[in-house]
């Protein structure tokens, strides 16, 4: 899928670079074990690292943004 092709909404943000980000959540995944919301967050840390970056702005009221910043401390990635 495009990005035209993809419904926007008013807070949408859409990747700039599809296939980077399914190598880095695949990378992501197979390094946790399975698929999970931290496998997630380092697949975003993965694609933000080597380049990849995002069209649009987060929404303020994003609760994940609160809960990494606490959990981030527990884990090593």
């Amino acid at each position: 899928m495009t990005n035209s092709q993809r419904v926007k909404t008013q807070n949408a943000v859409v990747r700039d670079n599809e296939q980077l980000w399914q190598s880095c959540k695949q990378e992501a995944v197979e390094k946790m074990g399975k698929f999970s919301a931290r496998a997630m967050q380092h697949a975003v840390y993965l694609y933000k690292t080597r380049g990849g970056g995002y069209v649009g702005q987060k929404s303020p009221d994003n609760s994940l943004v609160k809960w990494s910043k606490n959990q981030m401390s527990l884990v090593d990635i």
